[in-house]
């Protein structure tokens, strides 16, 4: 099944500190993938970015699908917390 990324926002947050000198290579990573049209979203957490990114997408797809509503009608309440 192919997905309309355009229906999805993909954020990625690295494990490292905000600030200040860290270890080079490879960081694990925080992705988290928000379905627009419904707000539905989900985060994995791997070392392997794009392991992370695949986990995210399957999971908020299987959300998406078991979801009744097509659309949220109010997704500013969601950053008035």
């Amino acid at each position: 099944m192919t997905i309309d990324l355009d229906e999805y926002r993909i954020d990625l947050v690295e494990d490292r500190p905000a600030k200040g000198m860290w270890h080079c290579g490879p960081n694990a990573a925080w992705v988290t993938v928000t379905h627009l049209p419904t707000m539905i979203s989900a985060r994995m957490f791997d070392e392997q970015h794009h392991h992370a990114r695949q986990a995210a997408i399957a999971c908020c797809q299987m959300m998406v699908e078991q979801s009744r509503l097509l659309k949220c009608q109010f997704p500013e309440r969601l950053t008035q917390s």
